[in-house]
């Protein structure tokens, strides 16, 4: 195929000219183009008299995928009133697909006007084995030698044919899902990132709720290409959910570039959560001391959830990426956790940020809790707070002056930031939920103490979590003192990660003496790992609880109880 391919045209829209019954002049620059006209003759190209006036204006302001990529006007076409005009309907989607088969198998490097492109330029066809799922690029020659290329109509159903025939088994080669009942939720991995471009051209394509992506090392620039292509074809706020892991540090990619203009094109896709965690652990400094200097805007986007778990997204080079998502969006969930931020750092982020719609919130333990509180000083909306846990000693609270006014229903964190929220709200809350995670130091004089102070701040608890620290307890930690809660607990769940037992003994069944701490009781469970047996930990349940009181047991060994 040659390297070039200009059109010209006449006054008329090239969309309108190319599916009218009246002709059109098709011109190349090079011999081995695809379609060739010379300077006097012309190629009639005869669509259905049939095609109403409306599909062709579908057809023809369809501008957000790659089809005004590869034509060319001298002349801006009318404009086309976008409000009524149904873009996800079978018709459309029927129109664009038959047009994209004849067009947009080769990504083509434009100069874009409005409705409108200056010049083409079509990639060569690629050395290796030509497939079925690459049409027209590699094999369109010979399509359009056998049908005419006054035909287009019959060459892009022939196209489309052969691809409905190939595509099953391409996509069961590739491990890719693509029946109905996978559609919600998608798992994709980068290097099956170009199959995103045949899936969505497929007739039984629906666009998923949720996309799950995996970016591993070897990630290259083209995979990128191809998602951020994806994300352009499918109707506007179509996916909701987009979840991004990597296992690499980003940061010494080779393609850092093209990954933020990636990570920015998902801000724009219209999708309402967006996720990006890392799990590559990396050492170094973050950039916040620079929030200041950090000024702009990226553009309205529709994210009302944004979850940064990356110490990678507070360096320096995606410091502007993550502050302008922050930002520029109407976000009413944020979720900071495992970031690797010191809390100096966490002091300058949390007084630079302001969002008036929060609701949730999520943080790591190195908050400090009078950072944490002023925060929520300023955004009384929050009514679910997450701190997520980290192993460290206490913090001072005792210059923390801040009186807060949330309507909160769940309280997620150590007692080292759940206890000076409670403490420094007007009125007690109503929880739905109150999870503690005990750490080492909550053992003195012993867990359960700490527990009822929490929740003796409280007007009523529905749920009560309590998470067993992961090392060795004593029985003196362990012991309930013969305290009562005056506060209702209507369910308390125990949870132990511990794989094996302490010198006191099993930390579940130790803890099932704390159940006589909370008289009005109506659901005891027991979850995680334990030594002991579910029917052991039952009865040592049914001893202590009233009889009406519902138990449930479930372990992570061999033995389970529902």
């Amino acid at each position: 195929m040659g390297n070039s391919l200009s059109h010209n045209s006449s006054r008329r829209p090239v969309f309108r000219e190319m599916i009218a019954t009246s002709g059109t002049d098709l011109s190349t620059g090079e011999q081995d183009s695809v379609v060739q006209t010379s300077k006097t003759g012309s190629r009639t190209v005869d669509f259905d008299r049939s095609v109403s006036h409306r599909k062709r204006c579908i057809l023809e302001s369809y501008s957000t995928g790659d089809i005004h990529q590869v034509v060319s006007t001298k002349l801006q076409p009318k404009i086309i009133n976008r409000r009524n005009t149904d873009f996800t309907s079978p018709a459309a989607k029927g129109l664009y697909r038959e047009a994209s088969d004849i067009f947009l198998k080769r990504k083509a490097d434009t100069e874009l006007a409005p409705f409108s492109i200056k010049r083409v330029k079509i990639y060569e066809p690629c050395n290796t084995t030509a497939s079925i799922w690459s049409l027209p690029a590699e094999i369109l020659v010979l399509i359009v030698a056998l049908l005419g290329a006054q035909d287009m109509r019959r060459t892009a159903q022939v196209c489309s044919l052969l691809r409905e025939i190939a595509g099953p088994l391409f996509f069961a080669n590739r491990n890719f899902p693509t029946s109905p009942k996978d559609l919600f939720h998608i798992h994709v991995d980068s290097h099956n990132f170009d199959i995103l471009s045949t899936w969505i051209r497929m007739d039984n394509f629906r666009p998923p709720r949720m996309m799950l992506c995996w970016l591993d090392s070897e990630l290259r620039a083209p995979q990128l290409s191809a998602f951020s292509h994806f994300l352009q074809s499918v109707p506007h706020k179509s996916i909701r959910y987009i979840t991004l892991f990597w296992n690499f540090d980003i940061l010494v990619s080779p393609i850092l570039p093209q990954i933020i203009t990636f990570l920015e094109s998902i801000r724009a896709s219209g999708c309402e959560e967006l996720t990006c965690m890392g799990f590559c652990l990396r050492v170094g400094s973050s950039a916040v001391a620079s929030l200041t200097r950090l000024q702009g805007c990226a553009g309205v986007n529709h994210l009302k959830a944004f979850e940064a778990s990356s110490g990678a997204l507070f360096s320096s080079k995606l410091l502007p990426f993550t502050i302008q998502t922050i930002h520029c969006s109407h976000l009413e969930k944020l979720r900071l956790s495992h970031i690797n931020l010191s809390s100096a750092h966490w002091d300058k982020l949390l007084r630079y940020l302001f969002i008036p719609t929060l609701v949730e919130l999520r943080v790591d333990a190195d908050c400090a809790p009078s950072t944490l509180i002023r925060f929520l000083a300023r955004h009384p909306a929050i009514n679910n707070l997450s701190v997520v846990p980290w192993p460290g000693g206490p913090w001072r609270t005792n210059r923390i002056t801040t009186h807060l006014t949330l309507s909160i229903t769940t309280l997620d964190g150590p007692s080292t930031h759940v206890l000076p929220v409670l403490l420094r709200l007007r009125e007690p809350p109503t929880l739905a939920c109150l999870t503690l995670s005990l750490q080492a130091h909550d053992a003195s004089p012993n867990y359960i103490t700490t527990i009822l102070q929490c929740v003796g701040h409280c007007a009523s608890v529905g749920y009560l979590l309590v998470s067993l620290p992961p090392q060795n307890h004593s029985l003196s930690a362990m012991i309930w003192t013969g305290t009562h809660s005056a506060v209702r607990v209507r369910h308390l769940a125990i949870d132990s990660d511990a794989a094996g037992s302490s010198s006191a003994g099993d930390p579940l069944a130790l803890s099932a003496a704390w159940i006589e701490a909370f008289p009005g009781v109506k659901r005891i469970s027991m979850r995680g790992h334990s030594s002991v047996t579910a029917e052991y930990l039952r009865d040592i349940m049914r001893r202590i609880s009233a009889a009406d009181v519902e138990l449930c047991v479930d372990l992570h060994s061999s033995e389970r109880s529902l």
